[in-house]
Formats: C-alpha cells, sequence, structure tokens
C-alpha cells in the first residue's frame, strides 16, 4: 500500500509507519535534550526549527508560500509554540512543561468559542474535565514551584 503526500511523493506503509515511530522516539527525546544542551532557548527553538524545516523541505520540494494572513498567522502561531515549549522546558520542571501542554484542549476549545464563534459542543466539555481531572491527578503528587519563568 502507498500512501500519498500533497499528490506529488508516495511512501510505502511500513515506510509511513517507521516515520511515524521515528517521530514518536524523537518527540519523546525533546524534552531531555533540551534540558541537556546548555544554550539559551531562543537557539534551541532556531535549531530544532531549522531542523525540522530540512525534513519538511525534504518531504514537501517545493512549499506554495501565498503570505496570506492564515499562512502568516499560522506560523507566527507555530513559532511562538514552539519558542514557549523550549522555554516552559528549560525554565521549569519536565513535569510542569508536559502538564502545560497538556491543558491545549481546554485552550482551543475556549478560544475556538471566542475567536470562531463555534459551538461547545458536549464533547469538548467531555474533554476538558477529562483534562482538568488528569491535572488534578497529576497535582496530587504535587506543582513544582521553582521554575516560575517557565510556568508562567
Amino acid at each position: 500500500m502507498m500512501v500519498k503526500f500533497h499528490g506529488e511523493s508516495t511512501i510505502s506503509h511500513t515506510s509511513a509507519i517507521i516515520l511515524m515511530l521515528a517521530t514518536a522516539v524523537l518527540w519523546s527525546l525533546g524534552g531531555l535534550m533540551i534540558k541537556m544542551v546548555d544554550c539559551h532557548p531562543l537557539a534551541i527553538a532556531g535549531i530544532r526549527s531549522a531542523i525540522a524545516s530540512v525534513f519538511l523541505l525534504i518531504l514537501i520540494r517545493r512549499p506554495h508560500f501565498t503570505w496570506s494572513f492564515p499562512q502568516i498567522a499560522g506560523a507566527i502561531s507555530l513559532a511562538a509554540t514552539f519558542i514557549t515549549f523550549v522555554m516552559a522546558t528549560k525554565f521549569t520542571t519536565a513535569a510542569n512543561a508536559i502538564l502545560l501542554q497538556y491543558t491545549a484542549p481546554i485552550y482551543v476549545s475556549l478560544l475556538g468559542l471566542w475567536l470562531l464563534k463555534e459551538k461547545v459542543r458536549s464533547l469538548d466539555i467531555i474533554t476538558m474535565v477529562l483534562v482538568l481531572g488528569g491535572m488534578v491527578l497529576f497535582l496530587i503528587d504535587g506543582l513544582v514551584v521553582g521554575g516560575l519563568f517557565g510556568d508562567i
């Protein structure tokens, strides 16, 4: 079975699984590597982004830039996400950074309601309750205070 990507390139099902496994391993190592590297968080975010851009250029080959508002807003949002993730991981505990990441469904639901005027569905509410429940379970062991800048 072949998988098409943007109609230009195809990869086998086995290759797709291998790439997903590699992604999971690299993603899992991200926090550890950020903690190990003795550089400023902006430098780390820049290097991570440069490496990611090389892989994306290899995969996409010819990106199509329209410089439209959605593309620019998406690029700025992604850059902010990368930078804040690296800063949170660098300046606070990895556990706190992960806890902050896992609150994303709450932000997405609330921002969708506010910015996009989306209706909050029962599945959204269930997801937010489960996320909050997971955070409570996480906090039972105690939130480490000491990396306040990273937490913010």
